[in-house]
């Protein structure tokens, strides 16, 4: 697999734990949750997970971005912000298995549970356009039913995924 394969949008199809005995339970969003992960081809990602229904739940929100590396079956997040502070500051690593348009992703979590830190496996597919692509900007800057949107107020500056995080912290001030 090759980092260009990961880039682009994928929507969350299944979050499971796998217990103790190796069967797989529903995850800390329940049995149906939602989700998107986005990986930019300079290197940020973000993911959004929640959870649906009305079913209970251990949480009903994850979420994070940061910036992305791969080598080999290693996905690596280093984590920038997140709804959990904890988070902030540390490289998640996953392993990564692409099969087709499914992406895989499985680590241990963060925060341990009963005693032990559970191992979890995030499926993904690769999100293909809804009704909403439809309205895209147009050549002239405007989007169909929207006021013109102001390019310039876009930063374009990217982040090295490679870099330190105190590089990422100057990059960050110096773009604000």
């Amino acid at each position: 697999m090759t980092p260009e394969e990961v880039v682009g949008v994928w929507r969350l199809a299944s979050y499971t734990e796998v217990g103790e005995d190796g069967d797989t339970v529903a995850g800390p969003l329940g049995e149906a949750p939602a989700g998107l992960l986005i990986y930019t081809a300079d290197g940020h990602v973000a993911v959004s997970m929640m959870k649906t229904g009305d079913a209970p739940a251990l949480e009903t929100y994850m979420g994070y971005s940061g910036q992305w590396r791969l080598a080999g079956d290693r996905m690596t997040h280093r984590v920038q912000v997140s709804a959990h502070p904890r988070m902030a500051g540390t490289e998640q690593i996953r392993r990564v298995a692409l099969d087709g348009e499914t992406l895989s992703l499985r680590g241990t979590a963060v925060t341990p549970v009963g005693g032990r830190a559970p191992e979890r496996v995030l499926t993904w597919r690769r999100a293909k356009p809804d009704g909403i692509a439809t309205d895209r900007i147009a050549a002239d800057g405007t989007a169909s039913g929207s006021t013109a949107i102001d390019s310039t107020a876009f930063d374009n500056t990217a982040f090295d995924s490679t870099a330190s995080d105190e590089t990422a912290k100057q990059q960050e001030k110096e773009t604000h």
